[in-house]
């Protein structure tokens, strides 16, 4: 027989396990909901065990920089990741940070899309270098698979002077000058454009973006032993259709706007150089710009011959007069002298017989549709010429007796010292009129030449007087 009393003390045991059952339960929740605090205090390195992998560090072929190779097999968030070190710790923390951070942002992701979803990921970072003269480029690709629908690739660079340990960037290829940078913008912005690859894909506004001349934007680029590659990320300046965008260009052709330590040393051959010859009734000097034209300087420089009422000789890429043919036609009317000095002011020794006539013919075409008229000399970029080149050529190829080396020093203070030192009649003067400096230091040369009674003259005038 049940007695009252045992049924009262039953309930009141229930209702305190009830209430302690709810009272734990809400600890738990507070500690795994709400608490930032992990409940056990090994969780990171519960949750790295959860993804193992095996790393590798091996010797390369260049000198002074070992491979790193991180791989893990896990079945939900696989990756292979391989990377550069070298003997420079600075550079090696830029490296790892950049390793980390990309490996962080792919598992954490994972983990998160695991929690609700059983989704499979990966992630690859492969590793290209180049080297040229003390210079490594690393080009580190990126290729992020979160889920069916979110992916993407992209490509970071790394740029070391490996006698110093130093990392360099375009603001130190270029020498920090930006008229060198607007030339070089206007190069890519031009390669890119004709390119057959991209012209279904491209996304014309989002080019125009991210390729003004600025610093920032063209952080991405290697160095080979003979070219420049620009990189552009997946997606970037193309649809994804088009891969990751490069544009590559000789190093002989960006020579000018390099800053002395990265140029590459040219030796003409065979090159034309008019004779000096003395004509004692008459001062002639016939100056030469070559590589424009520019959008300011080109106009600047009109307005001083303009000034000095002098005449003269502009040596055109065909690639800018595609771009600037109002000024090409400028120059035309203001009665000066118009050279082809090809399309992308290659070597022209180095290359075949159609790739020359390309070079040539590409930019007289340029010439012709802008000004309504040929041009009537040819300057080999360089001076670099021979028998087969010139023999290639319909045109009179003409160098130079001067060279004010305006392309190296960038320095408006030494032009007129260059001329003094060298000059003599029916001088034929290089310069460029694509270097602001050119244009800043050009007046003085004006000026000296007019004072000492020299006639300015184009190519064509003072050839007749050798």
């Amino acid at each position: 027989m049940k007695t009252p009393y045992r049924k009262r003390h039953g309930l009141w045991i229930d209702l305190l396990l009830v209430g302690t059952i709810a009272v734990l339960g809400s600890i738990v929740i507070y500690l795994t909901v709400l608490s930032d605090d992990p409940i056990f205090p090994y969780e990171d390195e519960l949750i790295a065990e959860a993804t193992p992998s095996n790393i590798s560090e091996e010797p390369s072929i260049f000198p002074g920089v070992r491979i790193v190779t991180d791989i893990s097999n896990d079945e939900k968030m696989p990756f292979a990741i391989q990377y550069p070190l070298t003997e420079y710790e600075a550079f090696n923390e830029t490296i790892l940070t950049y390793i980390n951070e990309a490996k962080d942002y792919y598992t954490g992701i994972m983990r998160l899309q695991q929690s609700s979803h059983d989704l499979t990921g990966e992630l690859n970072i492969s590793l290209e270098t180049y080297e040229y003269n003390h210079y490594y480029s690393f080009v580190l690709t990126n290729k992020t698979f979160l889920n069916p629908d979110e992916q993407e690739t992209t490509v970071t660079t790394f740029l070391i002077d490996y006698k110093t340990g130093e990392l360099f960037d375009i603001r130190t290829l270029l020498n920090e000058d930006l008229t060198s940078l607007e030339t070089f913008a206007t190069h890519i912005q031009s390669e890119i454009a004709k390119n057959p690859a991209y012209k279904d894909h491209l996304l014309q506004e989002k080019l125009a973006l991210v390729t003004q001349p600025e610093w920032d934007l063209f952080k991405r680029f290697a160095l080979k032993e003979e070219s420049l590659v620009v990189y552009f990320n997946e997606g970037e300046i193309a649809t994804a259709k088009a891969g990751i965008p490069t544009v590559e260009m000789s190093l002989s052709f960006l020579n000018p706007l390099l800053a002395s330590n990265f140029q590459i040393a040219m030796e003409a051959e065979e090159t034309i150089v008019p004779k000096q010859n003395t004509d004692p009734t008459k001062k002639r000097v016939a100056l030469t710009f070559d590589d424009g034209p520019h959008p300011e300087v080109t106009k600047q420089i009109l307005a001083l011959l303009n000034k000095y009422n002098a005449k003269a000789t502009f040596f055109m890429l065909g690639s800018r007069v595609q771009y600037y043919p109002g000024l090409a036609r400028a120059v035309r009317d203001a009665g000066h002298e118009i050279g082809n000095h090809t399309w992308t002011h290659p070597v022209l020794t180095k290359m075949s017989a159609a790739a020359i006539q390309k070079e040539f013919e590409s930019t007289e075409q340029a010439i012709l549709k802008a000004t309504g008229q040929n041009s009537t000399v040819f300057r080999p970029p360089y001076g670099a010429s021979n028998d087969s080149v010139r023999a290639l050529i319909p045109r009179t190829s003409v160098n130079w007796t001067i060279d004010t080396l305006d392309w190296k020093h960038r320095d408006p203070q030494q032009l007129l010292p260059m001329v003094k030192k060298a000059m003599h009649n029916n001088a034929i003067v290089l310069m460029h009129d694509i270097h602001q400096s050119t244009a800043d230091g050009l007046e003085p040369v004006l000026k000296y030449l007019q004072s000492e009674g020299y006639e300015f003259v184009t190519i064509s005038e003072v050839l007749q007087h050798h």
